[in-house]
């Protein structure tokens, strides 16, 4: 997730084992604890711009890494803030915590996070909470900033109880789409070999839904809320990009090749050719209507250089007709 969640979700954590005398150190430890794994943001390559997503949430997210970052971070504030106040093993303790809450409040979104590295490759992704999402960060943040003015590590632990509900209210939510678009391509005639359920930006009420049957991807959204009937946004069917697509596309064991299954990897498999562009491979997972084919992000491949990486391509401009449409669909109206 954002920063800002990250740093507030580890200081929580931190205030949560803290008392009142120590609630000021365990929120800055917690905090920077809590935010440091996505200094692998850091690693990045001019020539290679799919070496940035291959390490963001890699190993600096994993559980093994978490009590080594603590570790660190421990040893700084020991050595450089809290020379005198706070012992090493309070100050252990309250980074450890931070650190840990980064990797599994990543796990939360759909973005993907190698969690259990090094024992699994696999990118977890829970999808039951948006990359942003205000009604998650900010009453946390208040409550935080609250705890640490007064001293009262209880508004922190109230934070934390709010947040885990959220996280809880979007485990149904998710359930509850996921029962939508199996009713929906029953409807259709369709047998899903595939699901993706995830929510849209900064909400869990509007769903992005997608489905293989056969070779063909169908995306819709839907509006969900507890005793509210669902509300839902058709949208169209695209052909996947399979392995043999790539196959025909670029030479085999050649550098784009490779880069192409890098970028499926990531993707987490779902794959298109982009609708305006056959060149670009999307990821379909994100677009920013949740019931659009067009990809947020894509590689552009160039068959005439197979030697050379291929070139991130995004389309994160959005326009105001689209945000209308957006703002429309949060709100369930037609």
């Amino acid at each position: 997730m954002d920063p800002l969640s990250q740093a507030t979700l580890g200081a929580a954590a931190a205030a949560l084992l803290s008392r009142p005398d120590s609630v000021r150190r365990a929120i800055l430890v917690g905090a920077v604890a809590g935010a440091l794994p996505d200094l692998d943001v850091l690693i990045k390559s001019a020539e290679d711009p799919l070496l940035q997503l291959e390490y963001h949430r890699h190993f600096t997210h994993a559980l093994f890494a978490a009590p080594l970052i603590g570790l660190v971070v421990a040893a700084f504030f020991r050595v450089a803030v809290f020379r005198k106040s706070g012992s090493w093993r309070e100050l252990s303790i309250f980074a450890i915590a931070g650190a840990l809450t980064h990797g599994f409040l990543d796990t939360c979104t759909s973005y993907g996070t190698l969690l259990y590295l090094p024992f699994s490759g696999h990118r977890e992704s829970w999808d039951i909470i948006s990359i942003i999402d205000p009604l998650f960060t900010l009453p946390l943040v208040l409550l935080t900033v609250v705890a640490f003015v007064m001293r009262r590590p209880t508004y922190a632990r109230v934070g934390l109880g709010l947040c885990l509900a959220y996280l809880c209210f979007g485990v149904l939510q998710r359930e509850r789409a996921e029962t939508v678009l199996v009713e929906l391509a029953q409807k259709r005639g369709h047998t899903p070999v595939e699901i993706s359920v995830r929510p849209s930006i900064a909400n869990v009420v509007l769903w992005r839904l997608v489905y293989r049957s056969g070779e063909t991807y169908h995306v819709d959204a839907v509006w969900i809320l507890p005793w509210r009937e669902p509300q839902i946004y058709p949208g169209n069917a695209v052909v996947a990009f399979s392995e043999e697509d790539a196959h025909l596309l670029v030479s085999e064991g050649t550098t784009q090749a490779r880069d192409i299954e890098r970028f499926r990897f990531f993707s987490q498999g779902y794959l298109i050719q982009s609708p305006n562009d056959p060149m670009v491979i999307g990821d379909l997972r994100y677009a920013l209507l949740p019931n659009s084919t067009l990809p947020l992000w894509g590689v552009r491949v160039n068959p005439w250089s197979p030697g050379e990486h291929v070139k991130m391509e995004t389309y994160r401009n959005p326009s105001e007709s689209n945000f209308d449409e957006l703002w429309a669909m949060i709100r369930g109206k037609k």
